[in-house]
């Protein structure tokens, strides 16, 4: 009599494996969120005119104070699409795109962290860390794109057989935003760390594509412009240096420590401080940086912990793992908001009481005036730092008090305020008799 084969068990799922979706909630909420984002508003303005005529945009078109400046929008891509997709459905647009975007970026960073640690519970942790640290910064900004481009040339480079798509994910990335450079850096970086000198064609391929975009050699010129406002930069909350326990910084410093740790596990070797030591730097150097550091370092954080944790004790059966994943996918949903303007973040009410004059305000009024009234409306600032260098310092004396209103008035033809209801500035308008024309909790308007 032949002995019966062993029935197979059941297929069981850890604990690990049920955290790897958990980031799917806040992705969902991000995306549904109140859009309160004012750069991401004049890019879909800048997105409209280069449609209409044809060119990308090469002098401003949105301020009165640098009409017809040269300038150069370094995310012309993404502003079609941001256009189109206005054209389309509004801003219904904006939750769809940035929901798949978002994805990609965490399933790219997912699959990093697994090809590099060999473990489902260390890519659950790298992805919790993830989320916490990158999710005040999804914002449907261009930005946005370049942290799932960056994710997907290090999934790319990872596996030699993808590195062919690594200079098309450069040409797109030099299309939207100007951080493809710590991009190629990290190819670079990556090349002389390894000594793998078969893929220089690859590298010097990538750099000559982000050469040919609609902007060609005008591209060096958007990095220039961008490197020489670092004083205009630092008046930015963003481009601060960031606060060593906040929620963005804490997962960087975890995962420095974890990189230490694979180095007394003898996983990081000082061949890998020719990653680790530039990402660090740029960590360190701003807020904004603080993003592409981490998915820069990921790799090496999944790699110092190889091997931990790939038994986990605590099973669940795989119709537990099938329930709870569909209720993952499907509960953000239906507590997730409406995804339109905030209207206390954003001027909306007070910007339809104003008449057609120069109005002075700040930046984040700027960029929604471009997009509720523009290119028609002119602008007085908006978050352009490239453009404004000198202005920005100007503006935020102006707005404290520290320098006097009145020659900036006077230069500019200031014959508007719109204002938040808590700048000092205002009293002193009051003060020399400006008049209120409109106020609510959030904004003020103010006339001679």
């Amino acid at each position: 009599m032949s002995e019966t084969a062993p029935r197979p068990s059941p297929r069981r799922y850890s604990l690990a494996h049920l955290v790897l979706v958990l980031p799917w909630i806040a992705l969902v909420i991000d995306a549904f969120a109140p859009i309160r984002d004012n750069s991401f508003l004049w890019h879909i303005r800048a997105g409209e005119l280069q449609a209409t005529d044809g060119v990308v945009l090469q002098a401003d078109p949105f301020s009165f104070t640098k009409f017809g400046e040269p300038w150069l929008t370094q995310s012309w891509l993404a502003e079609l699409l941001y256009a189109s997709g206005e054209e389309a459905s509004g801003l219904g647009f904006v939750p769809p795109m940035m929901l798949v975007t978002t994805t990609v970026t965490f399933v790219a960073l997912g699959l990093i962290a697994y090809r590099r640690s060999g473990s489902v519970p260390v890519t659950a942790l790298v992805l919790v860390l993830s989320t916490v640290l990158l999710i005040s910064f999804l914002v449907p900004r261009p930005v946005l794109f370049s942290f799932a481009l960056f994710a997907l040339v290090i999934l790319a480079w990872d596996r030699p057989s993808s590195r062919w798509a690594i200079p098309l994910l450069f040409w797109i990335w030099a299309s939207v935003h100007g951080s493809f450079v710590i991009g190629l850096g990290y190819v670079g970086l990556s090349i002389l760390m390894e000594r793998e000198w078969k893929a220089l064609p690859t590298a010097i391929l990538s750099g000559l594509l982000t050469l040919l975009t609609a902007h060609g050699l005008g591209v060096l010129g958007i990095l220039i412009d961008f490197s020489q406002a670092g004083d205009t930069l630092a008046l930015l909350t963003e481009w601060r240096r960031p606060e060593p326990l906040s929620a963005v910084f804490t997962p960087f410093i975890i995962g420095i420590a974890l990189i230490v740790l694979g180095a007394f596990r003898g996983k990081i070797t000082p061949k890998h401080l020719w990653l680790i030591v530039p990402f660090l730097a740029l960590g360190l150097s701003s807020t904004r940086a603080v993003p592409p550091a981490w998915i820069g370092i990921v790799p090496l954080v999944a790699l110092s912990l190889e091997g931990l944790g790939a038994d986990a004790r605590r099973r669940f059966p795989a119709g537990i793992a099938v329930v709870f994943t569909a209720f993952v996918l499907v509960f953000p949903f239906f507590v997730a908001g409406d995804a339109d303007l905030d209207d206390e973040h954003f001027p909306i009410a007070a910007s339809a009481v104003l008449d057609e004059v120069n109005t002075f305000h700040d930046d984040r009024t700027g960029g929604y005036l471009i997009w509720a009234d523009g290119p028609e409306r002119l602008v007085f600032i908006d978050d352009r730092a490239e453009l404004y260098r000198e202005r920005m310092a100007e503006f935020v004396a102006v707005r404290s008090g520290e320098e006097p209103w009145e020659p900036v008035f006077e230069r500019d033809g200031i014959e508007q305020v719109l204002m938040r209801a808590d700048e000092s500035l205002l009293d002193d308008l009051r003060a020399s008799g400006w008049g209120e024309v409109y106020a609510d909790d959030n904004y003020v308007v103010l006339s001679p």
